[in-house]
């Protein structure tokens, strides 16, 4: 998913970015918003972009260290890029001291029984391990991977979200990469050893939850909740889902499957042969991409949030679920802050 320009950039020099500004004051007004989770360091509402439904994760108050937290998280999704599997950030920006990221919406949750029974797990699970390989390659250990911290859009479009206990083993401390942190029924048996983070450990955290997704299956079934296939695919899921759970989860993390290996065998289930693409992403003019007719836009309601607005860069697509329409030329894309 490539960021867009408009014809102007086509004539920027090396050294020149296009204007790439989030204005928060087109969000709906804060009091429209609806609490939808709430974690240690972070509430998230939905709310409107423009029209469109979005995602606004708010460092909580309750924690000093919350804002830290959320601006790790939005510089590794910088960091990671536009993925299909990685939730989308459209900006950030602070209002009376917190900390907001806007980011893609989703509305189902891994963790819900209805939705790990019929969604496809094979189809979920892939996209999973492609996000894995990913963050993998970029050097990022995302440390608090669970069936909550996995969002599950149209076409079983899994979407890994909350990178506020990732690490990078090049950019960060390490005191901070060999911290001990995440859901301790996920850690695996090394950080409990405070070992420093390594990939294997979010191999380990993706063994668990495909344990859990098959618990979580054969429960419901039990219940008599409707099954997503009663054909040989479901026997196959189930099979598969076993073999992952216990290879990822071996006590040793040098015999562990890589991301890449796991994203190989859960394709072939799925039908299909994943092909690495090492080429590097750059931006695609607008002049290039087919024009789309502009569409209206909305009143903003200011509401006090132009306050420190924050720019991004990292694009946006929006064919994607959730994601708002282009509607001036002068915001080219939607995306986290290049100072943060």
């Amino acid at each position: 998913m490539a960021g867009s320009t408009s014809n102007d950039d086509a004539t920027l020099g090396p050294e020149e970015e296009p204007d790439t500004s989030f204005d928060p004051s087109e969000l709906s007004p804060a009091s429209a918003w609806r609490q939808i989770s709430e974690g240690g360091y972070s509430e998230v509402y939905k709310a409107h972009l423009l029209g469109a439904s979005v995602a606004v994760k708010q460092a909580t108050s309750r924690k000093k260290t919350s804002g830290e937290a959320l601006l790790r998280e939005i510089r590794y999704l910088r960091l990671a890029g536009p993925h299909p599997n990685i939730v989308q950030p459209y900006g950030a920006f602070s209002e009376r001291g917190k900390l907001h990221l806007v980011m893609e919406f989703a509305r189902h949750s891994l963790r819900s029984d209805r939705v790990a029974r019929s969604a496809d797990p094979l189809i979920v699970l892939s996209g999973v391990a492609r996000a894995l390989v990913r963050l993998h390659g970029l050097g990022i250990i995302h440390r608090d991977l669970k069936a909550r911290n996995v969002l599950v859009a149209e076409n079983n479009r899994a979407l890994l979200i909350d990178f506020g206990l990732a690490c990078h083993l090049q950019l960060d401390s390490s005191e901070w990469i060999g911290r001990t942190v995440g859901t301790k029924k996920y850690r695996p048996p090394e950080m409990r050893e405070s070992r420093a983070a390594l990939p294997s450990m979010d191999v380990y955290c993706f063994g668990q939850m495909a344990e859990k997704l098959l618990r979580q299956r054969e429960r419901t079934s039990s219940e008599g909740s409707p099954r997503s296939d009663d054909s040989g695919h479901e026997r196959k899921a189930t099979r598969v889902l076993q073999d992952v759970a216990q290879q990822c989860t071996r006590r040793d993390p040098t015999e562990r499957p890589s991301a890449w290996k796991l994203l190989q065998r859960l394709m072939r289930h799925c039908g299909d042969e994943p092909q690495r693409c090492d080429s590097h992403r750059e931006r695609v003019a607008l002049s290039t991409m087919p024009q789309e007719p502009s569409q209206p836009v909305p009143p903003g309601d200011g509401g006090g949030r132009r306050k420190r607005a924050r720019a991004g860069a990292s694009g946006g697509d929006a064919s994607r679920s959730g994601s708002p329409p282009r509607h001036r030329q002068r915001e080219r894309s939607t995306a986290v802050s290049r100072s943060l």
